[in-house]
């Protein structure tokens, strides 16, 4: 038998869009979703998930708003991460550290 997985992404990232993912699983439109821990409102979709029965994943995020832990520096600017655009051009120019800790 296939069965097919609809996986909804960024869970957490802000409120409109935890309600749209609660509102596609209750409607059977999503099978899952997956978290973005780092996100602002990632609390509050880890609530709904239980609340709600949602099959959660993680999602792994190292280009886009705040770490949560500082670990490597030159991977962020101001308390935040480079951006998809700005990790491509640190990695370009040889900027990345890869042996930090």
């Amino acid at each position: 038998m296939i069965q097919l997985v609809v996986n909804a992404d960024d869970f957490g990232y802000c409120p409109e869009r935890n309600r749209g993912i609660v509102d596609c699983f209750k409607k059977n439109g999503i099978s899952s979703t997956s978290l973005m821990v780092n996100a602002d409102f990632a609390t509050e979709a880890a609530q709904l998930a239980i609340k709600h029965g949602i099959p959660m994943g993680l999602h792994l995020n190292l280009t886009e708003g705040r770490p949560v832990q500082q670990r490597h520096s030159s991977l962020i600017s101001n308390g935040f991460f480079l951006g998809k655009f700005g990790l491509r051009k640190a990695l370009e120019d040889g900027q990345i550290d890869m042996s930090e800790n």
